[in-house]
């Protein structure tokens, strides 16, 4: 062997592994482990470990494998996790029943920046998390009796404990409610979101740890939905985290795996907010790779469907890391800044970590106003009352400009229909009523004037009376017109 060939050995031997995700073709009708035992097929000189502890995901939505199973109906796509070497990955993708191979990168919490100029004064806090609610108009809401009531929120993160965060009700993986790691990142945005919707109930769903890779993120989102289908909630997922860098394909394929379950998520009627990152040109983070303008959003952060959240403080002043569109995966980006910098879960919380679970938060009032809303609505009443604080108009620095809770409350004023009167409560003040229905919760009945105000409280109290369903028109959590069948 010529000492070319033997350096090139040497080289193969020392190549290190890299972490894929497989997506492969399976019979629907044998267990999940039946896809790990596929790899027994494999050509047996192929180095590839697979992670007998992941659990495989199916995957549902994947525009990519719709040939694939067009002809055989008892089949379905899933991924596997596993090691391999870089050179053998072409190799990996044309075994028999292999769609694809996928990179597996690491996934970082954002935190914050550590230079200035803008509002790079990550250590200064901007008011505390009650001055945020105030700014944001969310106190008012409250007033309206919309304080998330029925309404759970999933914080995809570092973990969330129960111990010290008030709410927790569930998640995944099993142990959840024990650990928050990442300094605690995991329980800032979950005291965030809940400091604008305090009556809300958090799901910890912990996908740092076991080398923080985007296939944990797969697995929580996949219990989100399988939870979501089975129970309705959570009603939204807040993301606090992403990539700080491309050239990767969950950068920049919208086909990787997570970035279509993400998109499963939504289309399955779940809410999804991602911080749009930390790697804005002004005083970028650290751990960013890339940095500034169409070179900071990376993702699924970025996808069209998610609503992606820069940062800005109470001062209306950007926050010179908040991330720059246009993002790998949608020219429209970010959509909007929400509040960051302010004394919260910590003396200060920072970065687009803490304005996303803000912005969770104001959703989650939007959702207990009005039970149907769907992605597209929630982003555009925020989109369209935000203040813009940029260039006029859209940029691609601050998005729309900072969300507006108590106007964009008003935005999505609806019709409910078919709903039955289970309570009525009065107290004496002029004109100071509220009714309660079922799978709705409390409103309270307009108080314009005393013949609207008697009107409404006869027609509602004969309905609760004989039974009758009700329809009715509220804006900002007070109804305004009633119809009674």
């Amino acid at each position: 062997m010529t000492e070319n060939e033997n350096k090139q050995v040497d080289s193969e031997k020392n190549e290190e592994m890299e972490r894929v995700l497989v997506e492969m073709k399976t019979d629907k009708n044998k267990s999940s482990e039946f896809a790990v035992n596929l790899t027994t097929g494999l050509d047996p000189d192929l180095e590839f470990q697979v992670d007998t502890e992941y659990e495989p995901i199916t995957m549902t939505q994947a525009k990519s494998t719709e040939e694939a199973l067009s002809e055989e109906p008892n089949e379905e796509v899933v991924i596997i996790r596993g090691k391999i070497k870089t050179s053998e990955i072409e190799k990996l993708k044309s075994q028999p029943d292999v769609i694809n191979v996928w990179s597996d990168p690491e996934i970082t919490p954002f935190k914050n920046c550590a230079i200035t100029p803008c509002d790079c004064d990550w250590g200064t806090a901007k008011g505390d998390i009650q001055d945020v609610a105030k700014y944001l108009g969310v106190d008012k809401i409250w007033a309206s009796g919309y304080e998330g009531n029925g309404i759970v929120i999933g914080i995809v993160d570092s973990g969330v404990q129960k111990s010290k965060i008030p709410g927790v009700v569930g998640g995944w993986p099993s142990n959840w409610g024990t650990i928050s790691s990442e300094g605690e990142h995991g329980n800032m945005t979950a005291t965030d979101a809940l400091g604008m919707a305090p009556k809300s109930k958090i799901y910890d769903i912990r996908i740092f740890g076991n080398g923080n890779a985007t296939s944990n993120a797969l697995q929580g989102f996949q219990w989100a939905i399988n939870q979501y289908k089975a129970n309705g909630t959570p009603q939204i997922l807040s993301n606090s985290w992403g990539f700080t860098g491309g050239g990767h394909d969950a950068a920049e394929n919208p086909n990787h795996p997570f970035t279509r379950k993400v998109v499963e998520a939504i289309n399955t009627g779940i809410l999804v907010l991602f911080s749009a990152g930390n790697c804005g040109e002004a005083c970028p983070s650290s751990s960013c790779q890339s940095t500034g303008p169409g070179k900071s959003i990376w993702g699924a952060s970025g996808h069209e469907k998610v609503m992606t959240v820069g940062a800005a403080n109470i001062k209306e002043e950007w926050i010179g890391y908040s991330s720059q569109g246009p993002a790998a995966l949608s020219a429209d980006k970010p959509d909007f800044c929400s509040i960051s910098h302010f004394k919260g879960y910590h003396d200060v919380d920072t970065g687009t970590s803490a304005a996303c679970p803000i912005a969770a938060g104001v959703v989650a009032l939007l959702k207990q106003a009005k039970s149907s809303l769907t992605q597209d609505e929630a982003k555009k009443a925020l989109r369209s009352t935000a203040k813009d604080i940029g260039p006029t108009g859209f940029d691609h620095h601050s998005g729309a400009g900072i969300i507006n809770a108590k106007a964009a409350i008003g935005k999505i004023a609806t019709w409910e229909k078919n709903k039955t009167v289970i309570g009525l409560w009065t107290i004496n003040q002029n004109r100071n009523a509220h009714v309660y229905f079922k799978g709705v919760g409390w409103k309270k009945i307009s108080s314009t004037n005393d013949n609207i105000f008697f009107n409404m409280l006869s027609q509602l109290t004969a309905a609760k009376a004989h039974g009758k369903p009700v329809d009715f028109y509220e804006e900002n959590g007070v109804i305004k017109e009633v119809y009674v069948f």
